[in-house]
């Protein structure tokens, strides 16, 4: 850390690439779990996805969680305090499975060259 981060108490500073992994890594997996999908649809057209929520959950979830998720949606189960731990337990997993994945690091590449044209 320089000398010069230390003098502004900035113990928390990231070189600039790797806050930029951050971000993309963050925007990819919110844009999936809204979308389910990357990339996400643009002007309301869908292209073709280069990742499916849908087809990950398929290779990654006990099925059950999905049918239990139905039938409780069926039976008029209050579902809010379920589908709130479902949504963070599956960022957690998409954040671990995505992360130095391709399609982030190729955001982030996007994001540093505008960084840098700034």
């Amino acid at each position: 850390m320089s000398s010069q981060n230390e003098a502004h108490g900035d113990e928390d500073w990231k070189d600039a690439d790797t806050v930029h992994l951050e971000r993309a890594l963050e925007e990819v997996v919110e844009t999936i779990m809204d979308y389910g999908m990357w990339p996400m649809p643009r002007n309301g057209k869908f292209t073709r996805s280069q990742f499916s929520l849908y087809e990950w959950l398929q290779e990654n979830r006990d099925p059950s969680f999905m049918l239990e998720m139905y039938v409780a949606a069926l039976s008029g189960y209050q579902l809010e305090e379920r589908i709130d731990r479902e949504r963070k337990e599956i960022t957690e997993r998409l954040t671990a499975h995505l992360r130095g994945s391709e399609i982030v690091q190729t955001l982030s590449d996007e994001i540093n060259a505008e960084w840098n044209e700034a």
